[in-house]
């Protein structure tokens, strides 16, 4: 199967999203690590959190669409 992001192959993990390559699953993976920091200084909530995350020139491409594929579809 394609990667519902990209479109490139995927991997089934768990706590990871189904359906995304490994890329985009490493990038979910880490928004998910740096949110617990990010939710402990600041409590800030996960859809805030993405929501900042895309708007923030300096994310990379690849957490940038992971975000964005979660704000459209996890919400």
């Amino acid at each position: 199967m394609k990667c519902k992001i990209c479109g490139g192959e995927w991997r089934s993990d768990g706590e990871l999203m189904e359906g995304i390559c490994n890329r985009h699953a490493e990038a979910e993976r880490r928004l998910k690590e740096h949110f617990k920091v990010w939710a402990e200084r600041t409590g800030i909530e996960w859809y805030e959190y993405l929501e900042a995350i895309v708007k923030n020139e300096r994310t990379g491409k690849l957490v940038k669409e992971a975000a964005i594929y979660l704000l459209r579809n996890e919400l």
